[in-house]
């Protein structure tokens, strides 16, 4: 008999067998296109210090973003989720206004600052305005404001305004004439080049590293949230440097706008509709970085490799490893969470040492201080050679450091940590660039399947060495405890909450990159708990559907879509942590839908069934030869065995059953 031949008669024996044992053999276990899921999500609009005739509700519906199909960015694919954004609008009322203007006052802090840089702005020109990319400096009576304290005020009182404080609620504010603002004669002045005291109010925090202790005021925020699933912003704050972006006074006068002309209406529905999108986007509704993995125990495995001249201060000092786990406890609250952590000098690797040395670049030279009067180009340490090295692609040496499992029981998260001498940090070059987009390298790279993190010599020691204008801190420094927290949010999913706006960097969560903070978002939580609980369900209702023609799955099929009924349930109640335990209970119970045994349907409808079973297997068994012949050039999954796609545009495999590179 012919080899082909043998072959075909092989796996029609072997899909004979596969009948015999498996009830569902008669109808296709995996779906051939994954269905989406539609999920409502309702987002209520707070509106303080504007007027209801000023603002087109209904304009503002339109504008809105009323849905959003949510990707997974990296490698560019869907989730199959559609989320729904259902709108309410509320207009505070002049006494809830009243009270937090009074609140506000009393917690404001005034600060005076001479030659207050401003790094982007707007200058006059003989044409007219331009913008202007260098910076000007003024003079400025700043008034600050608690942005905690303000975050728990609006939380405490939100009720007052007709809105659920469980739902995701955005207060947007307009303070001008209420509290100290800059003023369009202010800001006119001082762009032309007069003499101007600016008297702008901020909301600022002060963040200290729980590691080394440096401190650093966050002062120049105009917006914040993230304890809740409260979110405020106040467009009459500002300007602030770190957005550039201008409050609606001096937006309003830039512009020429005619506050009394039709054309006004429009113009601000459309304003209020720009900073709403971001936040839904960003925070409301976000998209995920990597593809999730959903397992009962996440280990956090910490190599830090020690290459400083110094060994002040020790390493093991610059981390908390229970920190670590405290966090991810809290963003994890259904699964086991294991942080273990190895200290070792970078000389132990030889071969990983040789690998640093040739991607070193002394590009700015030595200093004799610190910091450089030279910021860019900067020393640094090109990490893409050190991921080729690491990676199953490249030398495949990550399985040298780490042990690495990952599947539903146990998925490990190798961290690899670099503590440089002097001011070398690792930096990822781009053409002509290097840290495109930044003045400076980085500390970290979550790259999916290992974190790359560096901190150099004089980040361990920051306070010793002052930026211009500010104090020194001797004894103080930058640790690696924040900056590993925020790789591995990365390295399970998580995106910055700021790509769609920029607005939204001033939110306290660990993923952000302005406050500085260790912990994560409510909106962070809830978008990875949600996400977990949408991919179950999605899995559990395709298997559903293709098991419903079965007689024996019925009392199965019931009590798997009660247990459907019930995470819907939670879900909508945005109660995400319960709707995902149900959602796995839902998918332990869909799984015996997948072994149910064969004896009963050939007793009841004898041989002939099973003849017409085998008969549209042979079919089968052919199309199975086609397909194969097509697909056996793709290498297998690793894991699953499944074909693998090579992704052009990041020249890497990546296996669509696993949802993951390989």
């Amino acid at each position: 008999m012919p080899r082909g031949c043998t072959r075909s008669l092989r796996v029609f024996i072997l899909l004979l067998l596969i009948v015999a044992a498996c009830s569902s053999a008669f109808i296709p276990r995996r779906v051939s296109a994954q269905p989406n899921r539609e999920t409502p999500l309702d987002i209520q609009v707070v509106l303080i210090g504007f007027n209801e005739e000023d603002v087109d509700l209904n304009y503002l519906d339109w504008n809105n973003p009323s849905y959003k199909y949510q990707s997974v960015l990296i490698p560019g694919v869907g989730t199959g989720v559609m989320f729904r954004f259902n709108y309410t609008y509320r207009f505070a009322p002049k006494s809830f206004e009243d009270s937090f203007i009074d609140f506000l006052s009393s917690i404001g802090v005034e600060e005076y600052m001479k030659d207050q840089l401003w790094n982007y702005s707007f200058k006059f020109t003989h044409f007219g305005v331009s913008l202007n990319y260098t910076s000007f400096t003024a003079d400025a009576l700043n008034t600050f404001y608690d942005a905690d304290a303000v975050e728990d005020w609006l939380i405490n009182n939100i009720g007052k305004v007709d809105v659920d404080r469980d739902r995701y609620t955005l207060v947007i504010a307009n303070l001008y004439g209420s509290i100290p603002s800059t003023t369009p004669d202010q800001f006119d002045s001082a762009i032309s080049g007069g003499k101007a005291l600016l008297t702008p109010h901020f909301y600022n925090i002060t963040a200290v590293d729980r590691d080394l202790g440096y401190r650093s005021d966050r002062r120049w925020m105009t917006a914040w949230g993230g304890e809740s699933r409260l979110y405020f912003i106040d467009l009459s704050a500002g300007p602030s440097p770190i957005t550039g972006e201008l409050p609606i006074q001096l937006a309003v006068h830039m512009n020429r706008l005619d506050e009394t002309s039709p054309y006004f209406k429009v113009w601000l529905t459309q304003y209020l509709s720009d900073y709403i999108y971001g936040v839904v986007y960003n925070l409301f509704a976000p998209d995920l970085l990597y593809p999730i993995s959903l397992a009962e125990s996440y280990r956090v495995d910490i190599l830090m490799l020690d290459n400083r001249s110094s060994r002040d201060p020790r390493l093991e000092e610059s981390l908390d490893i229970n920190l670590i786990r405290e966090s991810l406890e809290e963003l994890l609250p259904f699964a086991e969470v294991k942080v273990e952590a190895r200290f070792e000098a970078l000389a132990d690797h030889p071969e990983l040492e040789e690998v640093i040395r040739s991607s070193t670049s002394q590009s700015r030279g030595v200093q004799a201080g610190f910091p450089p009067d030279q910021v860019y180009p900067p020393n640094f340490v090109d990490a893409r050679p050190i991921y080729e090295w690491l990676s199953a692609e490249g030398g495949n040496h990550l399985r040298d450091l780490f042990d690495v499992t990952r599947n539903e029981r146990v998925y490990d998260i190798p961290v690899l940590v670099f503590a440089f001498q002097r001011d070398f940090n690792l930096a990822f070059t781009f053409k002509d660039w290097i840290s495109k987009g930044a003045p400076r390298d980085i500390w970290g790279a979550a790259l999916y399947d290992v974190a790359l993190i560096s901190h150099s010599e004089y980040d361990l020691k920051a306070g010793e060495y002052p930026l211009p204008g500010r104090v020194g801190q001797p004894g103080r420094g930058y640790g690696f405890t924040q900056t590993i927290i925020h790789e591995v949010g990365h390295m399970l999913g998580l995106n910055h909450p700021f790509i769609y706006d920029e607005v939204e960097d001033f939110t306290d969560s660990v993923m952000a990159y302005y406050p500085n903070r260790y912990s994560f978002s409510r909106f962070e939580v809830d978008a990875l708990l949600r996400a977990f609980t949408d991919k179950l369900l999605i899995y559990v209702e395709s298997t559903v559907a293709n098991s419903r023609l079965n007689p024996l799955a019925s009392g199965i099929v019931g009590g798997v879509e009660e247990k459907i009924r019930e995470a819907e349930g939670f879900y909508k109640d945005m109660k995400y942590l319960e709707a995902l335990k149900s959602a796995r209970e839902a998918r332990i119970q869909a799984a015996k839908l997948l072994y149910i045994p064969l004896k009963e349907p050939m007793m009841r409808w004898g041989w002939f069934g099973v003849a017409a079973i085998a008969i549209g297997l042979t079919g089968f068994a052919a199309g199975y030869l086609i397909h194969r012949r097509t697909v056996q050039r793709r290498p297998p999954c690793p894991y699953c065995h499944s074909p693998l796609a090579w992704i052009e545009e990041y020249g890497r495999y990546y296996c669509h059953d696993c949802e993951r590179y390989v």
